[in-house]
């Protein structure tokens, strides 16, 4: 690993958090853990070509319901196997009828002469690939016949409520923009105030534009939790919102048994999965122990409803003309216009302590990936039946609660 020794005798810098190709810093340290790459339901009989990490592959289903991810190109002569079919216990190439089983194993080639053994000598790309909770997990990175435990998140194996996923959705720009958002919570108070944040009633209007709730980023064991905070219904309460960010690519906002809230008895988890340092992609898990029969409506509304009709000037070319009044699109004229990290000039304020925490905490974890250890979040083999809770709460809480946002 010549690449991982020459990376080692420089420090890792805040330019390298954007960069996921391998060989990269933040590449190798992506490559370590089980990445979300597509959701079951949406996996058919049908091969479904992905990028991941900068390589190109191919997911499929084989026709005894196995999972393989293997290289998108056939090591033939190069034909996509986005387009082979599913069959005889494999994937074959439309081009000449190579077939491969979901480790890479080539098992045919039609072509060749009876009694060949030359498909004996192909080994084909592979990465190993899990299902959990309704999501499609791969890990590309070493010792792959060895990979560390995939864990067990709780929105993804919780029994007592129902879970729901969004449709995958889809980004052009770099993952980390979207990523060290959430520490941010500044942003919602004033990105925000337009839209669902802005609008809401819990909370004395918890996020108000002209009272923005002071706020402290705590490192937690896997990343940092912003926790906002402002006086509650009486003198012995408070309201609490917490959003964590997660190591490597998770966000979550948690509210379990609050009051006053818009949506409680929710659980929002969201799996950020780079496809390359300019896209990546976004799997939204939600876990309700509620009531409501429609409560996921409700939510997707308040998420991803239109932006406010504006009337057109025909004199403003600027792409977001109307973005105002969706979170969703709100969040994307501010990310996708940033520049990736390192690319661009910042002056980090007090507000930003959280995004400089997240920061701090992806560099330590890329040099610990980089000289061989095992960063923050790789599971070991004696944790692999242990369930990670993200413990992030919004609602209202005792003053005494303050004690909770102790490093967990």
């Amino acid at each position: 690993m010549m690449f991982m020794a020459s990376v080692r005798k420089k420090r890792v810098t805040d330019a390298d958090l954007p960069h996921v190709g391998p060989g990269t810093p933040g590449g190798e340290w992506l490559r370590r853990y089980w990445l979300a790459v597509w959701r079951s339901e949406d996996l058919k009989d049908i091969p479904q070509g992905l990028k991941i990490l900068g390589e190109e592959l191919v997911l499929f289903r084989d026709d005894r319901n196995r999972l393989g991810l293997i290289g998108l190109h056939c090591p033939h002569r190069g034909t996509s196997l986005e387009y082979g079919d599913i069959e005889d216990g494999g994937i074959r190439c439309p081009y000449h009828g190579w077939l491969f089983d979901v480790a890479g194993h080539c098992l045919e080639q039609p072509a060749e002469p009876k009694g060949s053994t030359f498909h004996k000598k192909i080994k084909h790309l592979s990465y190993p690939v899990r299902e959990l909770g309704g999501l499609i997990f791969a890990y590309m990175g070493p010792d792959k016949e060895n990979p560390p435990p995939l864990p067990r998140y709780a929105p993804l194996v919780r029994e007592d409520g129902t879970r729901y996923l969004e449709p995958t959705r889809f980004y052009d720009y770099n993952w980390f923009n979207f990523y060290e958002n959430a520490p941010d919570v500044a942003h919602l108070s004033i990105l925000h105030r337009h839209s669902g944040y802005g609008k809401q009633t819990w909370g004395n209007n918890f996020f108000n534009y002209h009272d923005i709730p002071p706020f402290e980023p705590v490192e937690m064991a896997l990343g940092v939790k912003a926790v906002s905070r402002k006086p509650g219904p009486n003198p012995d309460t408070e309201y609490i919102h917490e959003l964590g960010a997660f190591l490597p690519n998770i966000i979550h906002l948690g509210s379990v048994n609050s009051q006053g809230r818009e949506e409680p008895d929710n659980e929002h988890t969201i799996f950020l999965t780079p496809n390359d340092d300019d896209h990546f992609m976004l799997f939204s898990v939600d876990y309700y122990t509620g009531s409501d029969p429609d409560f996921f409506e409700k939510i997707m509304t308040r998420r991803h409803g239109p932006a406010k009709k504006e009337e057109p000037k025909d004199y403003d070319h600027r792409k977001f003309r109307s973005y105002k009044g969706s979170i969703a699109m709100e969040d994307i004229m501010s990310q996708s216009t940033q520049g990736a990290l390192g690319e661009r000039v910042e002056h980090l304020g007090s507000s930003d302590r959280g995004v400089i925490m997240l920061r701090r905490l992806v560099r330590e974890a890329i040099e610990t990936a980089l000289k061989g250890g095992r960063p923050k979040g790789v599971l070991t083999a004696k944790q692999a039946n242990q369930v990670i809770d993200f413990d992030c709460f919004t609602g209202v809480k005792p003053k005494a609660s303050q004690d909770k946002t102790k490093q967990n």
